[in-house]
Parts: structure tokens; sequence; C-alpha cells
């Protein structure tokens, strides 16, 4: 029988081993010690070096912190528990960046801690390249939780101090730091990587909520813990790719570590995410499966920001663009400042309008703009969304203090657009509100003005515009008094202004003022996001009809028809059509192609069926079809549904041309 050797006296023998010979036999020390050690002697480091007071001694401490600001403020709140928690002790808590170098520390009031604060200042170097095994710099290397006593540091030096460390990663699984506890070396201290576990938990979670135009999705097996350092979280693009995870969502996923690569959340979950939001906002977790089988319960929220970027290139503030919680935030500030835009979508009617690549970079041209105070011309065909465009830019754009002010040039008469625009005085007209009443220009001072169909408003109008964008200054209908005006200006039409200038019905001089930057807003059957929008309408229509989640689904030949019909309303057309098919869909939330409008269905099943035959004599596309549909039946043995697939119908559509033969 072995005789007991104190794991002081063991450690001792094992560094004498390790330096005399190289190695270390019985093992004395844990895999993991041994290989910090052979890196550190690899690194061409002595154990006798007095190198902890050099790193310190050489450290930069101005500015470190500032430059590690985002680091910093995502750790505070924690630091200060753990400093709490450890306050009746000789503990110190550090951070250390991804480069090993201390950037904050907490602690260290007590007189015995004196030589620890000195060494871990911030600017100091603790990497293990610099001075060999230690908590932080070792838990970087092995991206795992450290704990470092006394003598199984590499240097003699550091045999006084114990230091627990844990390593932070960002949401997208590259390196971010270490969370750290040093304190003076005694063989019978506690083991605080529990404590520091939670708090790294804690801190990438942080860093995850943090990002900017992106949907945050909380999951886990039991609902209780979904706001707790413990739930998993994933961050995805409003084009419906992973692109962050928390390490327990990679643990609970099997994502691994790294980076992301084009991981679709429908790849994941059974419940499409817009409806996954909308169950959210009733603040009630969703209960998921996994496409394996496995119960989860979910929530998730949105999170904008005015930095846009593709969500395939991943960073620190966020991904996509557009967002649901913008527009609703939005549309309540206008409600505060008394906004006149009533014609603009109700909020989060509209919030997957964006996730279009081609949106997306309108959307990001046009903001920079207007930024600057650009004026931008939207154009696009009825229905495609002009509107909750202009909110969006409105929304971050430089004057999102003030009112976003609508009017439609179109649907005013003649007579009354100019009082609109510019106010009247008491008695400069019959009919007159007493006491006179502002214009849009007015009431969209320090705010943004949208003139939507900028294109019929009328010819003699267009010049006192002109004079109010020039000046900055408007005056009301029968007085002489200037009243000055400080606006954004955004306008929008389905015609073409280079058009209506030709023809002598649009004022050049004006065109040209209005003209900064003109984007076009592609039709609904052009746009690749036209599954998203499906999915978020009918989620937005189940919260509208059902006091609780109940979301609609669409079978196989109503989606397929929804995705192949041309869209002539674009947006407007599909939410009036999604909700007539969710009113007349079945008790359990099934929408059929039997309830899509039938005028629809029969103009996609013609398309289809036009298109190999478009050479045929019309005479006989009758009976081309009834051939084709005999043929595949008898192919398919009289299964409906293969046959259905063979011919590029829905069953809905075969069933009723079988009908008629």
């Amino acid at each position: 029988m072995r005789p007991h050797i104190a794991p002081e006296d063991r450690i001792l023998r094992a560094r004498q081993e390790f330096f005399e010979t190289g190695s270390v036999s019985d093992q004395k020390v844990s895999t993991l010690l041994l290989r910090s050690w052979e890196r550190s002697r690899g690194y061409g480091l002595q154990a006798s070096s007095r190198l902890l007071r050099d790193a310190a001694r050489l450290s930069a401490p101005l500015g470190i912190e500032e430059a590690n600001a985002q680091l910093v403020g995502h750790s505070r709140s924690e630091m200060e528990r753990l400093h709490h928690a450890f306050s009746g002790g000789n503990w110190l808590v550090a951070l250390v960046n991804a480069e090993g170098v201390v950037v904050r520390s907490v602690g260290g009031e007590h007189a015995t801690t004196r030589e620890l604060v000195s060494v871990l200042r911030p600017g100091t170097d603790v990497s293990e390249r610099t001075i060999g095994t230690n908590g932080p710099g070792s838990a970087l290397v092995e991206r795992r939780p450290m704990l470092i006593r006394g003598h199984e540091h590499f240097l003699d030096e550091a045999a006084e101090f114990t230091c627990a460390a844990v390593p932070l990663v960002d949401p997208f699984g590259a390196p971010a730091g270490a969370l750290d506890i040093s304190y003076l070396y005694t063989p019978s201290q506690i083991d605080p990587l529990q404590l520091l576990a939670t708090a790294a938990r804690a801190i990438e979670n942080q860093m995850l909520d943090s990002l900017n135009n992106v949907t945050v999705v909380r999951f886990h097996y039991r609902p209780d813990m979904l706001r707790t350092p413990y739930a998993a979280l994933l961050a995805v693009s409003y084009d419906g790719y992973v692109i962050g995870a928390n390490q327990s969502a990679r643990a609970t996923l099997c994502l691994g570590d790294g980076s992301l690569k084009r991981l679709e959340f429908s790849s994941l979950f059974d419940l499409p995410l817009p409806q996954l939001i909308v169950a959210s906002r009733l603040s009630t977790p969703a209960l998921v499966h996994r496409h394996s089988g496995v119960r989860l319960y979910a929530s998730a929220s949105e999170h904008q920001g005015k930095e846009l970027q593709h969500a395939t290139e991943p960073a620190h503030r966020g991904a996509g663009v557009g967002s649901a919680a913008g527009v609703a935030r939005a549309a309540s500030r206008a409600a505060t400042h008394g906004s006149t835009a009533s014609a603009l979508a109700q909020p989060g009617d509209e919030s997957y309008l964006m996730a279009d690549s081609r949106l997306q970079a309108s959307f990001d041209k046009a903001r920079r703009a207007f930024d600057r105070d650009i004026p931008v011309i939207v154009y696009g065909e009825t229905g495609t969304g002009k509107e909750v465009f202009a909110q969006r830019l409105h929304t971050g754009g430089p004057r999102h203090g003030g009112s976003l002010v609508a009017i439609n040039c179109f649907a005013l008469p003649a007579s009354l657009i100019e009082s609109e625009l510019f106010g009247y005085e008491h008695g400069a007209f019959t009919g007159g509100r007493r006491g006179g009443a502002p214009g849009k220009f007015e009431e969209a001072h320090n705010g943004t003005l949208f003139l939507d169909e900028i294109g019929d408003m009328p010819f003699d109008v267009q010049g006192r515009l002109l004079r109010v964008l020039q000046e900055r200054k408007v005056t009301r209908l029968g007085s002489s008094r200037e009243i000055a005006v400080n606006i954004s200006l955004i306008c929008a039409t389905h015609r073409s202004l280079p058009e209506l200038v030709a023809e002598g019905k649009f004022r050049e001089d004006l065109f040209y003022r209005l003209s900064g930057v003109s984007i076009t807003l592609p039709p609904l059957r052009e746009r690749s996001d036209l599954r998203q929008l499906i999915d978020w309408l009918l989620a937005r229509e189940a919260l509208n009809v059902f006091a609780e989640h109940a979301p609609y689904r669409l079978d196989d030949d109503a989606l397929d028809t929804l995705l192949n019909y041309r869209w002539p309303g674009n947006v407007r057309e599909l939410r009036s059509v999604l909700r007539a098919a969710a009113a007349l869909g079945d008790s359990d939330g099934e929408i059929r192609a039997e309830h899509l409008p039938l005028e629809l269905v029969e103009q996609v099943e013609t398309a289809r069926l036009n298109t190999p035959l478009s050479s045929c004599a019309p005479g006989t596309l009758a009976a081309m079809e009834t051939d084709a549909i005999r043929q595949a039946l008898e192919l398919h043995h009289g299964n409906i549904a293969a046959t259905a697939r063979s011919l590029g119908i829905g069953r809905a559509t075969l069933h009723r041309k079988l009908n008629k033969m």
C-alpha cells in the first residue's frame, strides 16, 4: 500500500521530475497541467525567471480599459457580483482579453493582497507565452476552465498564488477573453470555478443579447430557466440564418465550436421563427420540438440597431435588416409626438419586409444618404411597402425624435393639397378652421415629411414646394409671415418621375431638388423572402384572432400556389389573401389550396400548363391536359399525391380536374 502524499508534496515532486527529466511519471499531475508545462518550456521560459514583476512593470495601463470597452461593459456587473461574493477574503477578480492582457481588476483591498494587485494590474500580459502556466493564460489556450494552485504555476515566483479562470467565448465562437479570480495560496482554499463558470455564462449571454438587428432565441428543457445564465441562446438574422450561439446552445444542438456556416433556424426546430416571435409577445414560452423529437421551451425577442449589414457577414454589431420591434417603437414615438401618418402600416404588420437581399442593399444605400440629410425617392409598384420603408428610414434617421408626417398627394383634391402642405390662416378660405391650422411642413418640424405619390402632385403646387425646400421656410395661405422648418424628406411614387418631366407634368427643377438618392423596391414576385413573409403574416393573423398562440399551417399545395402566384397587388394583396384563407381554414389551423381564392389558384395552374405547351394549338390544350393526367395516373398506379407532384400541380387541383373529366 502506497503511503499518502499530500497534494502539495506530490506537485513539488512532479516539478522536480519534470525539470530534471522533461517528463512526469505515475500521473502525479493532470494531463492538462503537464501539457501547459510543456508549452511553457517550449516558449523558452525558465521556472526561476522573475517574469511576473517584469510583465507588470512593462504593462501599459493607460487606455487599456477604453480599448476593450465592449468586453469591459459586458463583464462589469458580473465582476462586481463576484467581488461582493468574495469580499471577505484576499481575492482579486480580473478580466483578461483574448490576447491575455489584463483589462480590468476589482478587489485587493486587503494589505495581504497588495502583491497580487501589483501583478494583476490593467495592462499586464498574463498569457502563457509570457509568464507560463497560470489560470487565465492557460484557460485561453485550452479553452476550458483552469484552476492553478501554488507550485502548479510554471514560474517559481507564482507559487504563492492560486488562479481560477474560465474562458469567455463570443457569439461567433471566437475567444473573447477570460474571467479570473486570484488569491494567496493556502492548501485548504475553496474551489471558485463553479461560481466563475456561472458568471462567465452570464457575460457570454450579455454579449449575444447586445447584438443588433437579430432575433435572440432562448430555449431550455425547463421554462423557468429561460431567463437564467443557463439558458441556450441563438442569434438569428432576419433572413432566418443562425449567426451566433452561446456555449449552452452549441452543446444542446451539437453545433460544435467556431462559426456557423449558413445554418437555417428552420433546420433546428419545427416552429417557424415568426410564429415563435408572436408567441413570445404573449409572455408565454412556446413549446417547440427538435426535428429529432426532443421537446424544449423557447422564447424570442427582436433586437434592432441603427448600424446595418448583411447577415452573411457576422460582426459584434449584429446582422440583417428590419425589425418588428423597430416599427412598433416608431409608431409609439409617432403617437407621442402627434404624428398624422395614419396611412402607414400598423406596428409589426410587415416586420419581415426586408429579409430580401435587394431590399437590404436598397435600405442601406438610402439610410446612408438619409443620415446626411439627403432627400430619398422610393420607387415601387403599389403595395410593395414604400410606406414601411419610409417609416424605417425615419426610425433610424437624424430626426427620429420628431414626428413622421405623411401626406398622399394623389388622395387629396388639388384644391386642398396646398392648404394641407403649407397650412392656412383664419379667413384664408371659406370653411377653414377658426384660427387657421398648421400644414404638414410645420407638423414635421424637427422630424420627417413623407410625400407619398409625389408624381401626382398638381403642377402649380410643385413650385411652392420647391421654394420651401430651397429656403427651409413656409408661408401659410393668407399670411405673409415665414416660418422656419427643419425636416428630413422622403418621397415615394409608382410613376417614373423622369418620364413625367419629359411629358411636362413634373417640374424639372423640383425633380433635381428631390432626387438626392433614388431606390426601387422590387415587386413581391421578384423577392427571395416570400416564404418568410408568408410565415410572418400568418403568425400576425394568429395573434390578432386567437387569445393564445395558435399558429396557422399551410399544406404543401397551398404553399406551392402562394409561392408561384404573380402577386400584382404585392404585399397588400398577400395580406388580404392570407387573412381570408385563415378565416376559411380548418379549425386546427390548417390552410389548404381550396381555402385560397379560386381565381388565384386557376391563374397559377393556367400558367403552369401554358409554360410547356405554349406552341400547341388552343383547341388541343384541354385534350392534351386530359391525356397528360391519364398517363401520369397510370404511371403512378393511381397514386394522387405522386401524380400531382409529377404534373407540377397541387392535389386539390388534380381532384378538381378529375371531377371534370
